[in-house]
């Protein structure tokens, strides 16, 4: 038991959770600092009254922990708040209520992000084939559509990598505004992770690839843009940001399923010889075969996918 003597110590600790109240936002202080104070006062006057100091400290130990939690939690929401604010201020000027992604919606999405996944791994596939063969200089050199073909199913795999991100991006964030600020630093760092060594070693080779890189997405995302548009009245905002996302990411699939189709016909008059001769075995044709039939499936199964949830949003 404390004795009367122990009043200077529940005035300390009071004061130190008064302190502790800082970390709080603000306008959460103002609304419930008293109330949680007087809690505290009393929770720490019953607890020295039954179980003196030790019950006391465990009062103490217990309130600081939920302290920290719920402070990261109310800053988190007061982050927030103001996006949930602007969401809620263009809903009611639409004029419509909020409403739930469409199940047609996710599944487009899923067989859009599989889409993509397949795409980069072919395209992985073919860059790690080209790039490891002893005989790759010698085939750009005998076709030069080979380099730029590469060039392309390389730079438009980057972007689909981009418009992937904005799925989660719109799906994450409370305005447009966010979402493409996001948007624009995951291409600043896709950008300089792909292609980034150039800048010093072949600083035209990299405004070239810069210059291709920030078209595709540019294309992309409009046509991301047109869809969306076309699809707000029905599917509300975000739901329309969503699949407008999944048609930048078709876009990207698209042309890189179309730069892989030339890619592989200019490589054949080089590694069929090669191939014939016993110079190369079957392996490095038939992966990158399968991995482009493979993709062209997976590309037009996401493009029926997104016409089929375009079409019931508009219909």
């Amino acid at each position: 038991m404390m004795g009367a003597g122990s009043a200077w110590l529940l005035r300390l600790v009071e004061r130190l959770y008064r302190a502790a109240l800082l970390i709080y936002p603000g306008a959460f202080r103002r609304a419930y600092g008293r109330d949680m104070t007087q809690v505290f006062r009393d929770r720490c006057q019953t607890a020295a009254r039954q179980a003196g100091i030790a019950g006391l400290l465990g009062v103490c130990w217990a309130e600081l922990r939920d302290l920290a939690l719920t402070a990261v939690r109310e800053h988190v929401d007061e982050i927030r708040r103001p996006y949930r604010r602007v969401e809620r201020s263009m809903t009611m000027s639409a004029g419509a209520p909020a409403r739930p992604v469409p199940p047609r919606l996710r599944l487009t999405t899923a067989v859009t992000a599989l889409a993509f996944v397949v795409a980069l791994l072919a395209s992985l596939n073919l860059y790690l084939l080209e790039d490891a063969n002893p005989l790759t200089p010698a085939a750009y050199s005998a076709s030069p559509l080979l380099r730029f073909s590469y060039d392309g199913v390389y730079l438009s795999a980057l972007v689909a990598a981009v418009a992937a991100c904005s799925i989660v991006g719109y799906s994450i964030a409370q305005d447009d505004a966010t979402a493409l600020l996001g948007l624009a630093v995951v291409a600043l760092v896709v950008a300089f992770g792909g292609f980034g060594g150039l800048l010093f070693r072949h600083p035209t080779t990299f405004l070239a690839l810069s210059l291709v890189f920030i078209g595709l997405l540019l294309c992309g995302l409009l046509v991301g843009r047109a869809i969306a548009v076309r699809a707000r009245a029905r599917l509300g905002r975000r739901s329309a940001a969503i699949l407008g996302a999944c048609a930048s990411t078709g876009v990207a699939l698209l042309v890189n399923l179309a730069v892989l189709v030339p890619h592989t016909i200019a490589l054949n008059p080089v590694s069929h010889p090669l191939y014939m001769q016993g110079q190369i075995g079957g392996t490095h044709l038939n992966s990158l075969l399968l991995g482009m039939a493979i993709e062209l499936l997976a590309v037009v199964v996401c493009t029926l996918s997104i016409g089929s949830a375009l079409h019931g949003a508009t219909r």
